[in-house]
C-alpha cells in the first residue's frame, strides 16, 4: 500500500506539470518548479529509503501509510488549487512586454540601489565580526555573524537589490548601472551561498537572475533549456549539502560528484524520515500548535530579543527554538531523536500546527501561488516581483518549514512593494507596451493600488 501511495503522488504531481504547461505555456507557472521539489521529496526520497529497507528501522507498515496517507492529500490539494486558480492565462490574456520610462527605470534602480546597500552593509558587518573574509569562509557551513537578528537577516535585503536591477534592464533600464548593481549585490551574495554550501540561498539567487529578466517580458526561454537547467540546478544543491564539510577557504576540496547518498541515506536528518517522525509524534502525542508558532514568526520575532529575551516562552511556543517547534516528543513517541538543525518539509510542519487541517491549508497555499502567477503575467511590474520573491522561497517552503518563509518573504516583499509603487509614480511611467489592452490593465491595477 505504502508503494500504492508513492506513486499515486508522484501520479499527481506529474499529471499537475503536465496540465499547468499545456494550459499555460509558461515555464514559471508555480508547479513547473515547486512539483519536481515535491517529487523529491514525496516520491524520490521515500522510494529509495523503502527500496535500500532504510526506513524499516525507523517505521512500520502501518505508520508509513498512514503518514504518506497524509502527503498525497496535501500534494493533492496543493497541485489541485493551484491549478483552479490559475492555468490558462496565455489563451485569453497573452503575456505583454513592460517597458518603462526613464524616470521609472531610474525609481528603480534607486530604490533598488538604497534596500541593496543596507543588505550589504548588513553584511559586511557580520563579515568585519567575525575578522574579515577569509575568517567567515576558512571552516565549513559558517560565514558571518551578528548578535542582532536584523543584521544577520538584514543581508537579505541583498536579493531585492538585485531583484529590483533585473527587473529595471529587462524592461529598459541602461545597462551599465544596471549590471554593476546586479554584481555588488549578487555577487557577496553567490559567494555566500556557494562557501557556505547552502542550498536555499543558492537556488534563491539562480530563481532570481533567470526569472527576474523574463517575468516582465512575453517570450519565455525553451522548455528544454529551462528542464536542464533545473535539472543542473538540482543537482548543485544536492551537490552543496552532500560536500558541504569539504566546501570552504582553505579546504583540499575533495569533493564527490556522487549526491545519491543525501537521498538513501536512513539517518534522523533525512527531510522524509524527520517529517514523518514529526507527524507520528505529534500525533501520538495529540499536542499541534493551532496557529501560534506562525503568528510568532509575524507578531513576536521582530521584537529583538535583546529588549525581550523570553519573547517565544511568553508568547507560547518556547519550541520554537528547537528545531522551529517540529521536534517535541520524539523520545517518547517513537524512541529516538530527530537531528538538530533538521526540517520536516511542508505538508509535516502544516500538521504540526493545525492537525489534518493541513490538507485545506495546502490547497490555500497552492491557489495563492496560483492567483499571484496569474496577477504578475496579467498585471506585471510590481506583482512580478513578488511572484519572483515566492518563487525563490520556494525551496524552503517545500522543504523546510513555514518558519523559514514567513519572515523571509515579509523582509524582501515590502521594500520591493514599496519601490515598485514608488517606480510607477513616476511621470509617464509606462512605454512602449505592446498592447494597448495590456496597458490599461496595468493602468487599472496602479489606480486600484493608488486608492
Amino acid at each position: 500500500m505504502f508503494e500504492i501511495l508513492l506513486f499515486s503522488g508522484a501520479g499527481i504531481l506529474i499529471l499537475g506539470m503536465i496540465c499547468a504547461y499545456d494550459g499555460s505555456r509558461d515555464v514559471f507557472h508555480p508547479l513547473m518548479f515547486i512539483s519536481p521539489m515535491m517529487l523529491f521529496l514525496y516520491f524520490w526520497m521515500p522510494y529509495k529509503l523503502h527500496s535500500s529497507g532504510g526506513l524499516d528501522q525507523f517505521f512500520d507498515q502501518e505508520q508509513l501509510v498512514s503518514v504518506q496517507t497524509l502527503n498525497v492529500l496535501g500534494v493533492l490539494a496543493f497541485v489541485g488549487a493551484c491549478l483552479a486558480a490559475g492555468s490558462r492565462l496565455s489563451r485569453t490574456s497573452p503575456r505583454k512586454t513592460l517597458r518603462l520610462s526613464p524616470a521609472a527605470n531610474r525609481r528603480l534602480l534607486i530604490g533598488g540601489a538604497l534596500v541593496g546597500s543596507v543588505g550589504l552593509a548588513c553584511w559586511c558587518v557580520t563579515i568585519v565580526n567575525v575578522g574579515g573574509f577569509v575568517n567567515a569562509f576558512s571552516a565549513s557551513y559558517s560565514g558571518g555573524w551578528d548578535d542582532s537578528g536584523y543584521v544577520r537577516d538584514g543581508s537579505l535585503l541583498m536579493l531585492v537589490g538585485v531583484l529590483m536591477a533585473v527587473s529595471a534592464l529587462s524592461a529598459g533600464a541602461p545597462k551599465v548601472s544596471s549590471l554593476l548593481l546586479i554584481g555588488l549585490f549578487g555577487l557577496p551574495w553567490l559567494t555566500q551561498a556557494l562557501l557556505t554550501a547552502r542550498r536555499g540561498p543558492t537556488f534563491a539567487i539562480m530563481t532570481i537572475f533567470l526569472m527576474g529578466w523574463y517575468v516582465n517580458r512575453e517570450k519565455r526561454p525553451p522548455l528544454l533549456a529551462v528542464g536542464v537547467l533545473g535539472l543542473c540546478l538540482g543537482w548543485l544543491v544536492l551537490f552543496l549539502v552532500t560536500n558541504r564539510g569539504s566546501i570552504y577557504l582553505g579546504s583540499s576540496f575533495d569533493v564527490k560528484s556522487d549526491v545519491g547518498n543525501i537521498v538513501d541515506k536512513p539517518d534522523t536528518g533525512n527531510e522524509f524520515i524527520y517529517g514523518t517522525g514529526t507527524v507520528l509524534s505529534a500525533e501520538r502525542r495529540g499536542h499541534y500548535f493551532w496557529m501560534r508558532r506562525y503568528l510568532a514568526q509575524i507578531l513576536v520575532r521582530p521584537i529583538p530579543s535583546a529588549i525581550w529575551p523570553t519573547k517565544y516562552e511568553d508568547f507560547g511556543v518556547p519550541e520554537l527554538l528547537h528545531n522551529a517547534g517540529t521536534g517535541e516528543g520524539f523520545g517518547d513517541a517513537l524512541g529516538w531523536v530527530g537531528a538538530v538543525g533538521s526540517a520536516p518539509g511542508i505538508i509535516a510542519d502544516l500538521f504540526v500546527e493545525v492537525w489534518w487541517l493541513a490538507i485545506p491549508l495546502m490547497a490555500l497555499l497552492g491557489w495563492s501561488y496560483g492567483v499571484i502567477w496569474r496577477t504578475s503575467s496579467f498585471r506585471g511590474g510590481g506583482w512580478s516581483s513578488q511572484y519572483v520573491i515566492l518563487s525563490a522561497l520556494s525551496i524552503y517552503l517545500v522543504m523546510q518549514t513555514m518558519e523559514a518563509v514567513i519572515f523571509r518573504t515579509l523582509l524582501l516583499s515590502i521594500p520591493s512593494w514599496w519601490t515598485w509603487k514608488w517606480a510607477m509614480r513616476a511621470p509617464d511611467a509606462l512605454q512602449g507596451t505592446t498592447d494597448v489592452d495590456s496597458l490599461r490593465i496595468i493602468l487599472d491595477s496602479r489606480s486600484v493600488e493608488h486608492a
